[in-house]
């Protein structure tokens, strides 16, 4: 099979070319002019370079392609101006979108959020928990919201969209959803706030992607979440690994006034914010998830939150992110 990866150097990206590549696919990794290519060309992945507003390069990138992994959905950096962050996100759809047409794609796999996924007031979530508008709860979820509707009225070509939870694990080298658990190894005591994280381990992801490729779902949309559980549970969980006390949770209000704080410091040229509104935002709206679709249709079992946290420590040390020696209790969890 012919695959091709949009977004192929980001944290999933790296992730699903390391899995495609042990199951022996030769996938086509397309990436931007300005990203770090370092590890795609240590593992010696076929690359093309294009940008996501070029239909012409796209469409050479694509062609021929029996399938797509769309990872490169615009992601916005801050949260100050929705119409413009959506109208980004919109128009560099619409460009891939047209580009896989004319490149005559047999298939694309979109991947989105769990952002999009709404609560559910009796059971956890699903896949069939879908809001029927952009739901208001901050420009991530409605970004989001917008992309995947779009994604999914794509009628020239049939389109899968995969809505995994926050992901962790190596090679996050943006420090985005990892930040809290960095945070934690270098023994500082991160901010908060109380709600919901839907986690998965960013290897069970890329299996998971994988393995939809293979196969043609019954579903057009599929979640991907090892574990729903309250932020403070989650918290003290790694507080208590690293030797840390944990700092109680902010209310919702609080933790978006913090969070708009350090993104107004980080725009007017200050280092990225230790708590992103994104983020925030996902913790406070996010409902509990139930992922059962995925273990039955695609064989995933799920890793525990400790071989998680394990893959990713080392990597970060092996990257100098945490300089320091770590004590490592000795009681372990699932």
């Amino acid at each position: 099979m012919s695959v091709v990866i949009l977004g192929a150097a980001g944290f999933l990206g790296v992730n699903l070319v390391e899995r495609l590549l042990a199951d022996g696919a030769a996938p086509r990794c397309v990436r931007r002019r300005r990203t770090n290519v370092l590890h795609l060309r240590a593992l010696g992945a076929q690359m093309v370079e294009a940008e996501l507003h070029d239909a012409e390069a796209l469409a050479r990138a694509l062609d021929r392609a029996e399938l797509v992994y769309h990872l490169a959905g615009h992601y916005p950096r801050f949260s100050n101006d929705p119409a413009a962050t959506l109208a980004t996100g919109l128009t560099e759809l619409e460009v891939v979108l047209g580009a896989a047409a004319k490149a005559k794609v047999g298939r694309m796999i979109f991947v989105s959020s769990t952002a999009t996924v709404a609560g559910h007031p009796f059971r956890p979530s699903t896949e069939l928990d879908v809001y029927l508008q952009a739901p208001g709860l901050g420009v991530y979820h409605d970004l989001k919201w917008s992309l995947e509707a779009r994604a999914l009225a794509e009628d020239r070509f049939p389109v899968t969209v995969v809505c995994p939870g926050a992901c962790l694990g190596p090679w996050d080298l943006r420090n985005g959803t990892s930040s809290v658990l960095l945070q934690f190894a270098r023994r500082e005591a991160p901010e908060y706030p109380e709600g919901n994280v839907s986690w998965v381990d960013v290897r069970d992801v890329a299996l998971g992607l994988s393995r939809l490729g293979e196969i043609t779902p019954p579903e057009r949309r599929l979640v991907l979440v090892a574990k729903s559980e309250a932020m403070s549970h989650l918290g003290a969980r790694v507080a208590e690994r690293y030797g840390v006390e944990p700092r109680p949770p902010l209310e919702a209000e609080v933790a978006r006034q913090r969070a708009d704080l350090e993104e107004a410091r980080a725009r007017a040229g200050g280092p990225r914010p230790n708590m992103a509104r994104e983020l925030v935002d996902l913790i406070v709206h996010g409902p509990r998830i139930d992922a059962e679709w995925s273990r039955a249709q695609l064989g995933l079992g799920y890793r525990s939150f400790d071989d998680t946290l394990e893959a990713y420590e080392g990597w970060a040390r092996r990257m100098n992110l945490i300089a320091r020696p770590l004590v490592v209790a000795q009681e372990r969890w699932g």
